[in-house]
């Protein structure tokens, strides 16, 4: 039976239902928006061989992670800007990263990964750094920048969980869950549609 023609208590059943079902969220144009959004990003801001991750949103442990390698962009700033006029955050990550290159000289590489496969979280990714300009020490690249491009990769993975979570949040909204179960013309099978459910 149609959303419209069940009774308020079946409704509400109904909006419950499709909140519980895994798929619902997953599979949100607003979802494949963001998680396609966020792999421009990190190409723009020179990352390749790009594999994201989350979990959400609830439990501890949920966030967000990448695995990738990465080399200085030029004209990052101006790129990024470009791409996201309004968003400061990613204008501040990409002022940071271009000063991390800056201090070896924009030869600077890296290749982050991530440890265990129960966590999707930023804290689990790793990364390794390597410049081929010989006049600049690895010493220095390994004391000066693998902790700044592990953080700015890390603000990256928070940045694209918070808009996974945003997306999740709205998409919990009854009206939400309502206007998607009609636009899918989706059909429950419930007996008893004439009698109210009393609410609790």
């Amino acid at each position: 039976m149609l959303f419209e023609k069940l009774n308020s208590g079946n409704q509400e059943r109904a909006i419950a239902e499709i909140k519980d079902n895994d798929g619902y969220f997953e599979y949100e144009d607003s979802v494949e928006h963001i998680k396609t959004d966020f792999k421009t990003i990190l190409e723009l801001f020179g990352y390749y061989n790009i594999n994201c991750y989350y979990s959400g949103f609830s439990s501890q442990g949920d966030g967000a992670s990448f695995t990738a390698s990465y080399y200085h962009e030029p004209r990052l700033l101006q790129k990024i800007k470009s791409y996201a006029p309004q968003d400061e955050e990613l204008h501040r990550l990409s002022k940071e990263l271009t000063n991390t290159q800056r201090k070896v000289r924009y030869d600077l590489g890296a290749k982050l990964t991530t440890s265990g496969a129960n966590y999707s979280h930023e804290m689990t990714m790793r990364v390794e750094t390597h410049s081929n300009n010989s006049l600049v020490d690895e010493d220095i690249i390994a004391e000066k920048c693998e902790d700044e491009i592990l953080e700015h990769s890390r603000d990256l993975a928070r940045w694209y969980y918070k808009k996974l979570n945003e997306a999740y949040d709205y998409s919990m909204l009854d009206e939400t869950v309502k206007a998607y179960i009609i636009a899918n013309e989706i059909d429950f099978d419930y007996e008893d549609n004439d009698d109210e459910i009393p609410h609790t």
